[in-house]
C-alpha cells in the first residue's frame, strides 16, 4: 500500500506554492509546477499517493507562515520537517542549512564545514539540489564564498528573489 501525503496549495509572489506533510511533519514545498505535475512528482520522489487537506492543522499553519514570510512579517518557521528522503550526508547538510538566519548568507563551503566534511563543497551543492522543503530548509541561502548565487534547483532567479525579500546582501 502506497504511503498517502496530505497536501495543500495556496497563492504566493512566486505562483501557486505546493506543500505536503507526513504525519511526522513537513515533506515538500514546492511552486511552479501544475496539479498534475506536483502529483507525478510526489509519486515518483515518495512513492506516495496524495489526499487534499487544506484544513489540515499542520498545512494550514504552512500557509500561514509562508505567506507571513513572504509579506516580510515572519522571519523564523516554526514547523516541524520530514525528510523522507536523502543520504545520512544530505539530512545533515540539508539540518545545518535550517540554522542559518534570515537575511543572511553561508557559502557551500561553510555548509560542508558544519557537516564535519570541509573538503565536499560541491557534494553540498549536490544536496540543496534535492532539497525537498526548500524555503523551510532555506538552501537558497547558500552561495559561492564570494558572494555570488551559485545554481538553485528552483531556479536562480527564484533564489535571487528570496534573497532580495530577506534583505540579503550577495553580489549580484
Amino acid at each position: 500500500m502506497k504511503q498517502v501525503l496530505k497536501y495543500t496549495v495556496f497563492p504566493t509572489p512566486l505562483g501557486p506554492m505546493y506543500a505536503a506533510a507526513s504525519d511526522a511533519g513537513v515533506c515538500r514545498i514546492t511552486s511552479g509546477v501544475t496539479d498534475e505535475a506536483f502529483a507525478t512528482d510526489m509519486l515518483n520522489r515518495f512513492g506516495a499517493e496524495l489526499a487534499f487537506a487544506p484544513d489540515d492543522g499542520l498545512l494550514a499553519s504552512v500557509e500561514d507562515q509562508i505567506t507571513r514570510y513572504f509579506e516580510g512579517k515572519l522571519k523564523d518557521f516554526n514547523l516541524p520537517v520530514s525528510f523522507l528522503r536523502g543520504t545520512s550526508f544530505t539530512r545533515q547538510v540539508w539540518t545545518a542549512q535550517q540554522a542559518i538566519p534570515y537575511g543572511q548568507w553561508r557559502s557551500y563551503k561553510w555548509v560542508a564545514e558544519q557537516v564535519r566534511r570541509p573538503r565536499a563543497a560541491r557534494a553540498v551543492g549536490q544536496a540543496n539540489s534535492s532539497n525537498d522543503i526548500g524555503i523551510l530548509v532555506p538552501c537558497h541561502r547558500v552561495i559561492t564564498s564570494d558572494g555570488r548565487l551559485g545554481g538553485y534547483g528552483g531556479r536562480p532567479e527564484v533564489k535571487a528573489f528570496l534573497l532580495d525579500l530577506e534583505g540579503t546582501d550577495y553580489n549580484r
